[in-house]
């Protein structure tokens, strides 16, 4: 599916999805939300992420005491390509480790200026090798002037990052198209990350922020949840359009500092 056949909805056009309401604060209710509010989640999913975490650590650690001992064993070359995706997996995995124990304090922003671009450099970096397995065509169309924007640089990466995993996941070996684009709009900067994946139904689109809502064989539908809880206490406004078939489509709206 070449570039131009995904939909691609120009800003102007775009209808939010509002979602203001829909976690940050009880007494915002808005009935016209396409994501209505409850009060606040109670089970605080990033709460839950983090005591995941903890106990994913002991595993880690074995995976990475074993990983040495089969490096100092390996004589095949054509392996060694392989193994060192093993251990650039295993840091990342405990690099995720950290950022979730770090998002139970979710209300805690430590905000900096920091370059947007740099920001989504890094968070796609971290996702190198998976894109170079599924042989994922990346295209960046960045905005000319690359303002800063204020913001907590490890909880939004972490929430870019869960952004991307779940476009990377989306698309087929071979056929994926993942496009970054960003535009000055006035003081906001729009930020799109845009996939050629298998979208999302209108139904499920309601529900995707959700916690514990997932249609992923053994997921647990926390990424999405925790990630809008970050961009919410970072005062960065989200945005969703999707198509069954043709993609799905992720605008942040982010103030620059």
């Amino acid at each position: 599916m070449n570039k131009s056949s995904y939909p691609r909805i120009p800003l102007s056009l775009r209808t939010s999805l509002n979602l203001s309401s829909y976690y940050t604060a009880p007494d915002h209710k808005n009935a016209d939300s396409p994501f209505p509010a409850t009060k606040i989640w109670k089970d605080r999913p990033a709460l839950l992420a983090s005591a995941l975490a903890r106990e994913v650590r002991n595993p880690l650690t074995n995976i990475n005491l074993s990983i040495e001992m089969i490096q100092s064993l390996i004589t095949d070359k054509e392996l060694q390509p392989f193994v060192d995706i093993i251990v650039r997996g295993s840091a990342r995995i405990n690099h995720l480790i950290n950022e979730l124990l770090q998002c139970q304090n979710i209300e805690e922003v430590l905000a900096g200026e920091y370059s947007l671009h740099q920001l989504l450099d890094e968070a796609l970096a971290g996702m190198e090798d998976r894109i170079t397995l599924k042989k994922i065509k990346v295209t960046k169309e960045y905005a000319t002037q690359d303002d800063t924007i204020c913001v907590d640089t490890g909880k939004v990466g972490f929430a870019l990052a869960n952004i991307l995993n779940n476009a990377i996941e989306a698309m087929s070996y071979k056929e994926g198209e993942l496009t970054l684009t960003t535009r000055s709009i006035g003081n906001k900067y729009a930020l799109e990350i845009q996939d050629n994946g298998i979208g999302i139904s209108n139904e499920d689109l309601k529900n995707i922020f959700k916690p514990y809502f997932t249609n992923k064989p053994g997921g647990m539908g926390l990424g999405l949840s925790t990630t809008l809880e970050i961009l919410q206490y970072n005062h960065i406004d989200i945005d969703v359009s999707s198509e069954r078939g043709l993609g799905t489509c992720f605008i942040l709206f982010i103030n620059k500092a």
